[in-house]
C-alpha cells in the first residue's frame, strides 16, 4: 500500500502534519507492505529534509498512491479522482464554506473517511 502524505493548502496556512518524520519511519520499518511519500511543502512544521533524513521519499506528484492523507479540507480543484482521502473537516455540519466540498465529493463519489 503506498500512502501520500499531502501538503496543507488550506487558507490560512495550516502547519500541522498527520504523521512526524518519526511516525512515518516506524510505520514502514514495521510494516512491509507499506510505503509512505510527502508532498513537498514549505509550511510544513517539519521541512521535507527532517522526512529525507528518516529516509521517506519527498515527492511533488501523489496522483499514484492508494491513500491521501491531510490534516484538514483539500480544495475541491485539488481533489483527484479515484482516490481515498483522510482528512479532518466540517462538512459534515454544513457550514456554508465547506458546502461546495462536500457537493463534489457526492457528485463524484471521492472515497473519503
Amino acid at each position: 500500500m503506498k500512502v501520500g502524505i499531502i501538503r496543507e493548502e488550506k487558507n490560512p496556512p495550516d502547519s500541522r502534519v498527520p504523521l512526524t518524520p518519526e511516525q512515518c519511519q516506524y510505520l514502514i520499518e514495521n510494516n512491509q507492505d507499506l510505503d509512505i511519500f510527502i508532498q513537498s511543502s514549505k509550511k510544513r512544521c517539519f521541512s521535507d529534509l527532517e522526512y529525507q533524513e528518516k529516509n521517506i521519499s519527498v515527492v511533488e506528484d501523489v496522483s499514484n498512491f492508494d491513500i491521501l492523507l491531510g490534516v484538514k479540507e483539500v480544495p475541491v480543484n485539488s481533489l483527484i479522482a479515484n482516490k481515498t482521502y483522510l482528512f479532518f473537516s466540517h462538512t459534515h455540519k454544513k457550514q456554508p464554506y465547506n458546502r461546495k466540498l462536500l457537493q463534489t465529493i457526492l457528485q463524484k463519489k471521492y472515497s473519503f473517511n
